[in-house]
């Protein structure tokens, strides 16, 4: 048990004392230890990346092959816009246009060269290429789309579209204005070539699912 000596006369005087008598047993204590460190030194074993460097001021080259470290597949998470089209918008084609100094594809569908030109059974002749890039304007012209951007590159958008909670590209096949550029509007080409709608209503393009390269046709 240890005893601490009080003296009034010098203030703080109990606790000098005892902290001594703590700092005497704490140094006894590490001189008892010393001598069992380097026994306990010899026990430990090196890693595996004992000797690699940590950090390095010069380059190194790493081979990828050789690298063992799981790799994880990055998910892509498409991105929610509204787009407010104006009347000032410029529609290339069935499938893109621009707004505000972006550019704007349509995912899903393959579009219509607006130079098309096609021909029905009985002869007539139309313009169905810049029909159906009217076909989109008229659909944008001063609407707010719901998109998600599917991926981006530079000042170009991939995007898939809503309008009155419809498909944008969805309806645009459905209609003639392009084709199925995935498997998700096959349905709605097909249904488009049967009622011969649009570029369906020339007999080539029907024969192909394609319309073949232009013959030389104007309207």
């Amino acid at each position: 048990m240890t005893q601490t000596v009080e003296d009034k006369g010098i203030p703080g005087g109990k606790v000098k004392v005892a902290g001594w008598r703590i700092g005497c047993f704490a140094a006894t204590l590490t001189l008892m230890l010393l001598p069992a460190l380097p026994a306990r030194a010899t026990e430990l074993h090196h890693g595996a990346t004992t000797g690699d460097p940590v950090w390095t001021d010069r380059p190194v080259r790493i081979d990828r092959r050789k690298q063992t470290y799981e790799r994880l597949a990055v998910a892509t998470i498409p991105i929610p816009l509204r787009i407010r089209v104006t009347s000032r918008a410029t529609v290339f084609d069935s499938g893109s246009f621009s707004e505000g100094g972006r550019f704007y594809v349509l995912t899903d569908i393959v579009p219509v060269d607006p130079g098309r030109v096609c021909r029905d059974a009985p002869g007539t002749i139309a313009i169905c290429g810049q029909q159906a890039r009217v076909a989109l304007r008229r659909r944008i012209a001063n609407r707010t789309l719901s998109c998600l951007e599917d991926s981006r590159s530079g000042r170009v958008s991939f995007v898939t579209c809503r309008l009155d909670g419809k498909d944008l590209a969805e309806a645009l096949v459905a209609a003639g204005a392009g084709w199925a550029g995935t498997s998700r509007l096959q349905a709605a080409e097909k249904k488009a070539v049967q009622q011969k709608l649009g570029i369906w209503r020339d007999p080539e393009c029907r024969q192909f699912r394609r319309c073949p390269p232009q013959s030389g046709l104007k309207p």
